[in-house]
């Protein structure tokens, strides 16, 4: 009886220690099993870069940054953001970035030469991508250019076609409010010594010449651009 007793509870014992070992293994299987691979899933728009104005044809403040998560919602490194200018003609200095460490990929944005809205889109290349927008303004006077009135003959005591310069940023976008200054030589008079740009950045002034022939010059300046010089050949 004794012995029958011992032989169960050898078995009892033998039976629970498989069962454990069985147990273990099952649970570790499943670990292996249902541990999916961490993957980029989700791209987002980093606080200041979206919204930003800049000047034509320069780059904005701030470098444009987005952020990428996996699917646990944790910053993911390694992934590849590709960068494509949507509208108005900016440009980043590379096609692509790569997130760091945080999950953030970063850009500089330079803008396109006209003013109005740019765009630039981030694509992750699962389909999630942002679309991140800029304005660009037109910038400081760069030049003025010579629209038209050059090279005129003209009978003396009359008065010369309009001399006309037109004010422009480096983008050559037209700039309005620009005080012009304008100085003739010869006897000549001007209808004025200061004329402003109009909305489309032109300003002019003519010329009224004294009787008989002569030549003169009428220059046109603005603060640090090059002169404009006309000239006209009076009969």
């Amino acid at each position: 009886m004794m012995y029958s007793s011992i032989r169960s509870a050898r078995l009892f014992s033998a039976t629970l220690a498989t069962a454990i070992v069985a147990t273990m293994a099952a649970c570790g299987s499943d670990d292996n099993t249902n541990t999916a691979p961490l993957v980029a899933t989700t791209v987002t728009i980093n606080t200041g870069s979206n919204g930003q104005s800049g000047t034509v044809g320069q780059a904005l403040a701030l470098p444009i940054s987005v952020h990428v998560v996996d699917q646990d919602g944790n910053a993911f490194s390694g992934a590849t953001i590709a960068w494509t200018v949507l509208s108005n003609g900016g440009t980043v200095p590379a096609a692509t970035s790569t997130t760091n460490a945080t999950g953030d990929a970063t850009a500089v944005w330079t803008l396109g030469n006209a003013p109005g809205a740019d765009s630039l889109r981030a694509d992750l290349g699962n389909g999630s991508s942002v679309i991140i927008t800029a304005t660009a303004t037109v910038g400081s006077l760069t030049s003025l250019t010579k629209v038209s009135g050059d090279a005129q003959t003209v009978a003396g005591g009359s008065v010369a076609q309009p001399f006309v310069v037109k004010a422009v940023d480096g983008g050559g976008n037209a700039l309005a409010n620009i005080a012009v200054a304008w100085v003739a030589t010869g006897a000549g008079t001007l209808s004025a010594s200061t004329a402003t740009t109009d909305a489309t950045g032109v300003a002019q002034v003519t010329l009224t010449t004294v009787a008989g022939p002569g030549t003169y010059t009428v220059s046109a300046t603005s603060g640090t651009a090059a002169a404009v010089t006309f000239t006209v050949t009076g009969t």
